[in-house]
């Protein structure tokens, strides 16, 4: 799938338009982990999310670089939902010829919490999600546990998740344990400093993939967040660099 020029000079006009909204970004101390917070009743965001991946340090590094656009809407005050693109782009001398940028799936995902923050010892919300990959019969079903806990100025957050694939195209049952968790710290009203982890145990409990880095947190501007974390593979079936960035735009 080819990338328009046409859609790529729209993309300021957006930003100007959700910077001059009224409206409150939820913003995102992880870009892996989720913490226990959901959009505003009524309200709209869009999170532009970037991914840089390596397989190596070396020149022999299967490169990916993917491109996610996510529009979430507060359904009530503790309920939202969301609908997300997700497109890649792979080169590296592993790869026959460069994967040009193309549409993968897109995803419905819907977060709900039971409580209000610091309600009780723990705060508690789940999430789910469902995606269907462009041009095969798989549909992704991933279900999460988001659990939070404010320590002052620093957030502890756990995210245990589940995920299957079914469709024609899938052979068997493939189901996959994963985590995400993290620490930060809110060293000022605009920068939140932490790290996380994540990954996935596969292939029958047999091979773990597992990630993880520091995680920075910039808000300017009330309607508007950066977040960035720079993960390193800790075993030899995970990428040795992901890099992920989200902008948060309140519409």
């Amino acid at each position: 799938m080819t990338i328009r020029p046409s859609l790529l000079a729209a993309l300021p006009l957006a930003l100007l338009a959700a910077v001059a909204g009224d409206a409150a970004a939820d913003r995102r101390a992880f870009t892996h982990t989720y913490e226990y917070l959901t959009i505003a009743d009524g309200e709209t965001e869009l999170q532009l999310y970037s991914d840089q991946r390596r397989t190596t340090f070396g020149d022999d590094a299967v490169e990916t670089f993917g491109l996610r656009l996510e529009l979430g809407h507060g359904i009530t005050e503790r309920w939202e939902v969301a609908l997300r693109h997700g497109f890649e782009q792979t080169s590296g001398p592993a790869v026959t010829d460069v994967v040009r940028l193309h549409l993968t799936d897109v995803e419905l995902r819907t977060r709900y919490r039971f409580a209000d923050r610091g309600d009780g010892p723990l705060d508690l919300a789940v999430q789910a999600r469902a995606a269907k990959l462009f041009g095969d019969s798989v549909y992704v079903l991933e279900g999460e546990v988001i659990l939070a806990r404010d320590l002052g100025l620093a957030t502890i957050a756990v995210q245990p998740i589940v995920r299957v694939a079914v469709g024609s195209d899938v052979v068997g049952t493939d189901v996959e344990l994963g985590w995400a968790a993290g620490v930060t710290y809110e060293a000022s009203a605009a920068w939140k400093l932490g790290a996380e982890t994540w990954g996935w145990v596969v292939d029958e409990l047999d091979v773990v993939e597992a990630s993880a880095g520091p995680a920075v947190s910039w808000q300017p501007t009330s309607r508007l967040w950066v977040t960035v974390t720079a993960g390193v593979g800790l075993d030899d079936d995970t990428d040795r660099l992901d890099v992920r960035g989200i902008v948060g735009l309140a519409l």
